[in-house]
């Protein structure tokens, strides 16, 4: 059975993740989750991390959060990268 990935945000102030598999680095301003569905970053100011559940796969970060993007880790670009 495949895990589920989720991203609920709530005000722009907490995001809450299912199928998170590790946090690969974090700052203030960033952080890079490794997920189900690939890498995933979550760009903001003051960000905190809430709460990370290793067992159950889930996450919760706290802050200004201003975007969210999934990226290709071969190539460190986009999945929504437009084509030429």
């Amino acid at each position: 059975m495949k895990q589920e990935h989720t991203v609920s945000m709530a005000g722009r102030k907490t995001v809450e993740l299912t199928g998170v598999q590790q946090v690969e680095r974090f700052d203030s301003s960033e952080f890079l989750l490794q997920t189900v569905m690939g890498k995933l970053k979550v760009r903001g100011s003051g960000l905190k991390m809430k709460h990370f559940d290793t067992v159950n796969k889930k996450a919760a970060i706290e802050g200004r959060i201003s975007s969210f993007l999934y990226v290709d880790s071969s190539a460190g670009k986009s999945f929504f990268k437009r084509s030429k």
